[in-house]
């Protein structure tokens, strides 16, 4: 069984200028759902709490806790709803790709070489090279390499019309445009939040102290975009790849039992990495906005003075009898 691996998301349609991917689908999808189901459940709302509210209740109670004893009850109660969204949201989108049917479920699409040749033109207007003359060119150039098997047929003729599967669902995460995304909210948010606690010259000066670390405190701002993005994406990507792999094997197993049970360890291993993630992004964001909006020297100033012992008045000396 073959095993057909995408790194970029597939194209759906079109409206306009908008491309419409199958991750961009599913992505709202899983955000449609979520609204549904949080304002159903908050509607119902009950001191008696149901099974659902119950188990959002747990969800929200834990993470409002986290937030708050990191960021403080101030600061906590304002970015509360950024953290827990993107906690949320992409513990879902990671669940997302574990459906049936998601990633499995498309239409056939035929490939050809001959669809990978574009015309181009240069600065004056007059064509380069056409999709023909690509075609041809790569055909004239490869003549020796071409290979007649048994039956008489050509393989290069056989690359040109091979059938590849589109999904029409993948999991968002397995998107790098998403990850990206939401790393660059954090970004953003992370600057919002640390010039208005101290300031564009404050926000700098915490920067560049000492002066000398400004560029390198620049470069880590910026090397935080890439570390949320890809460390998101790979591990969600990588995961459909390997389920991808352990579903083709198990189908070449004809064992018993084997083809059914064997994929589903590595099911209950995605579930627990797709929470881990999830947990692990919210945090990083949760952590980089604490220090943005304290500071270094602020931060390690509370810290020190929350673990003095607590010092008691000195009692006043007793007056004597004589006085």
């Amino acid at each position: 069984m073959e095993v057909h691996v995408e790194l970029a998301a597939e194209k759906l349609f079109s409206i306009g200028p908008i491309t419409f991917t199958n991750s961009m689908l599913m992505m709202f999808i899983v955000m449609g759902l979520l609204l549904i189901i949080f304002s159903s459940i908050a509607r119902k709302a009950q001191t008696v709490p149901s099974r659902g509210q119950g188990v959002i209740e747990l969800i929200v109670e834990f993470l409002l806790g986290l937030v708050e004893g990191t960021a403080g009850r101030g600061l906590g109660r304002r970015i509360f709803p950024l953290i827990a969204g993107l906690f949320i949201f992409i513990a879902f989108s990671n669940y997302s790709g574990l459906l049936p049917g998601v990633g499995t479920i498309g239409y056939w699409h035929e490939e050809s070489t001959a669809e990978t040749a574009n015309v181009q033109t240069d600065d004056h207007g007059t064509e380069a090279t056409t999709g023909e003359e690509a075609a041809k060119e790569e055909t004239t150039t490869g003549t020796e390499a071409i290979n007649v098997d048994s039956e008489g047929g050509d393989a290069a003729h056989a690359e040109e019309h091979h059938k590849v599967l589109v999904p029409f669902l993948r999991a968002p995460n397995a998107d790098l445009n998403m990850t990206l995304a939401m790393a660059l909210i954090t970004f953003l948010v992370v600057q919002v939040v640390g010039i208005q606690a101290h300031g564009v010259g404050g926000r700098i000066k915490h920067m560049a102290s000492p002066w000398w670390i400004f560029p390198l405190e620049v470069i880590q701002e910026f090397a935080r975009i890439v570390s949320l993005s890809f460390r998101l994406f790979g591990n969600i990507f990588a995961g459909e790849v390997l389920l991808a792999v352990m579903y083709a094997m198990a189908a070449a197993i004809k064992i018993a039992l084997i083809p059914v049970l064997f994929p589903v360890v590595f099911l209950f291993l995605e579930v627990l990495f797709g929470t881990i993630q999830a947990l692990v992004f919210a945090l990083l964001t949760l952590i980089y906005i604490t220090l943005a909006a304290s500071g270094h020297d602020d931060h390690a100033e509370e810290h020190a003075h929350g673990h003095e012992p607590a010092h008691s008045p000195t009692p006043a000396p007793a007056a004597s009898a004589g006085d």
